[in-house]
């Protein structure tokens, strides 16, 4: 019965050495997300979508070939005073045209604007593409949050479970008062409580990883109990905001979006151009009645096609999409800002982590001792069980923390270069170094 802590830490080792089996790493989980994320596929159609716009702008500038043909046959009945009987015959024609666009502002601006628009879906496809690896990330590191939450809880009721024997042994001794057992039974029930708690923690934690994946997971690689909490680099916060500012997709991405509407109040302003099409026919017509009278003709012109009167649409469509630019200005400002403050974020969230997983560190190791000693002093008398509960409720919890700190040190790492624009796949193998 006095080994309650032995017995803690014994469960502690072997518990880390059982998660090892049928693991799978971050890396592994990445791939699976790259295939299976229907988000990022979604994305992607769209950017092969956006893709189609250039070569549709590009076909109004080339020739248009079309051929209209028509063709009947009339049944002519007659029965009058002078003549009578039937007459049939056959009409028909056909136009065939070409024409060539020889000056056309609109259809200019529609090529600029399109392609804005796939510079516009390449930038949004990669901003998707770091979205992803902080999600799979994110679920990554809540799984093993939960995972570790669920360890820790358990080894926590086990402990608190010999200790509930122990203070029952020395109840029936008459070492211990009634209140002692009491208190020890409660915590155990709370320890039980928690432990249902952490369990459906964890199973939501595999319902994440699986919207993203498409897979289960056994089990995850985690972090190394040592796992080297390096500063930023370079060590000044204006340094990561400028090269935010200069890399960030998210901006760039707005920033094309400012292309696609001045694109368009230049075809807007187009509709006010005359346009100018080369244009070549051909055409026949096919009588056949008592004798054959077949025409045909050919031409080919230039024909221009001047708008004076549109009732107020072009110049209502003009503003528009100057309307729609303004949009896209101010909200590129916002997201200068929005990075700005993102960035500096990141940057303080893996500084003062750095901080708080070297103090948690520390603290585990003290409660640690504390804890040695408090049982020790429960053995010969000196402190009380609620001593001895109390203090393994702060080691445990010490654990914790100092396990959820290492998990939230390697994410903001993560967020810190996604902020900057510079996150990729090479990020994520680095983290996935330090996993075991």
């Amino acid at each position: 019965m006095h080994c309650t802590l032995k017995h803690y830490f014994m469960g502690l080792v072997l518990l880390a050495c059982s998660s090892l089996a049928y693991a799978e790493n971050l890396y592994q989980v990445y791939q699976h997300a790259l295939r299976f994320d229907p988000v990022l596929q979604a994305s992607e159609a769209s950017y092969l979508a956006t893709m189609e716009n250039k070569p549709q702008a590009l076909a109004a500038l080339k020739p248009q070939v079309k051929l209209f043909a028509s063709m009947s046959a009339i049944l002519d009945h007659q029965n009058t005073v002078v003549s009578s009987g039937t007459s049939n015959f056959v009409n028909g024609g056909y136009t065939l045209s070409v024409s060539k666009s020889i000056y056309h502002n609109e259809l200019d601006a529609q090529v600029n604007k399109a392609n804005a628009g796939i510079a516009q879906a390449k930038s949004s496809l990669a901003v998707e593409r770091q979205n992803l690896i902080i999600r799979v990330a994110e679920a990554y590191f809540s799984y093993l949050k939960a995972q570790d939450n669920l360890k820790f809880t358990t080894l926590e009721r086990e402990a608190i479970g010999r200790q509930l024997a122990q203070v029952n042994a020395y109840f029936e001794a008459g070492r211990s008062p009634i209140t002692d057992v009491k208190e020890a039974q409660a915590r155990y029930d709370s320890a039980t409580s928690q432990q249902v708690s952490a369990n459906q923690q964890l199973d939501v934690a595999k319902e994440a990883i699986k919207a993203i994946t498409g897979h289960y997971y056994k089990h995850l690689d985690d972090a190394r109990l040592n796992t080297p909490l390096i500063p930023p680099k370079p060590n000044k916060i204006e340094a990561w905001t400028q090269t935010a500012l200069a890399n960030s997709q998210q901006i760039a991405t707005l920033k094309h979006a400012i292309d696609v509407a001045q694109s368009d109040v230049d075809r807007q302003r187009a509709g006010k151009d005359p346009t100018i099409d080369l244009v070549a026919k051909h055409n026949g017509s096919i009588n056949r009645l008592d004798i054959d009278s077949d025409v045909f003709g050919a031409s080919v012109g230039v024909q221009l096609n001047m708008p004076l009167y549109t009732g107020g649409l072009v110049d209502s469509s003009i503003r528009q999409s100057r309307h729609n630019l303004h949009q896209a200005q101010y909200q590129l400002e916002a997201s200068k800002r929005q990075v700005t403050q993102q960035t500096r974020s990141s940057y303080l969230s893996v500084v003062s982590g750095i901080a708080q997983a070297k103090a948690l560190q520390q603290a585990l190791i003290s409660t640690k001792t504390a804890a040695q000693a408090t049982q020790a002093g429960f053995e010969v008398g000196t402190r009380t069980a609620v001593d001895v509960l109390l203090s393994l409720r702060e080691t445990f919890r010490a654990q914790r923390d100092y396990s959820i700190a290492r998990y939230d040190y390697l994410l903001n790492t993560l967020r810190l270069k996604q902020a900057t624009g510079l996150l990729s796949v090479q990020d994520l193998q680095q983290i996935n170094a330090v996993l075991k």
